[in-house]
């Protein structure tokens, strides 16, 4: 599949996944707890896609790049040297959500032009899982998580915002 691809059209597509998780996490900060969980349901939904759907040779082949291009904690900011992810900063984007929605609806074009059809497809739904994942990792609001909605109205707004720049339809979400 990367062959459908120049180089800035993958990187593109690359960089969708960490964009899909500053906008939902950006869209309604908690607190440290909050982020750490969110953070850790992108994770397993990582972990996951690599057991459940490795058969997409698109989701296979992304997976191994993102892996071969981050350590530990580079989801965090730039990643030294690294060209194709260089202006990926999830802190930034966190902050700024419609522009990460802007970054996915770009992946989704690249995808559209490039590589239309089912495996295309199960990519941009499993995207917008990871963000459902995200968003349903904590509760938002109350007191110590005590209260709080576990997808807050805000959270709900930039998931149908993802929904849709990823042109998928409402049975999708």
């Amino acid at each position: 599949m990367r062959e459908k691809f120049s180089d800035d059209e993958w990187a593109t597509v690359l960089r969708a996944p960490a964009a899909v998780i500053s906008a939902v996490i950006g869209s309604s900060l908690g607190g440290p707890v909050s982020i750490m969980k969110e953070v850790g349901a992108a994770v397993n939904s990582f972990e996951q896609a690599a057991k459940e759907r490795r058969e997409n040779p698109l989701i296979a082949e992304i997976l191994v790049a993102l892996k071969e291009r981050f350590d530990a904690f580079s989801f965090l900011g730039n990643s030294e040297g690294d060209t194709t992810l260089g202006d990926v900063d999830v802190v930034a984007l966190g902050s700024d959500p419609a522009k990460a929605v802007a970054m996915v609806r770009e992946a989704g074009e690249v995808l559209n032009r490039n590589a239309p059809g089912p495996e295309s497809d199960e990519y941009r739904t499993w995207l917008l899982q990871i963000g459902r994942n995200v968003a349903e990792a904590a509760p938002e609001g109350g007191f110590m998580g005590i209260g709080g909605e576990q997808v807050n109205d805000a959270e709900r707004e930039i998931l149908a915002q993802l929904r849709e720049a990823l042109g998928l339809s409402e049975q999708a979400a």
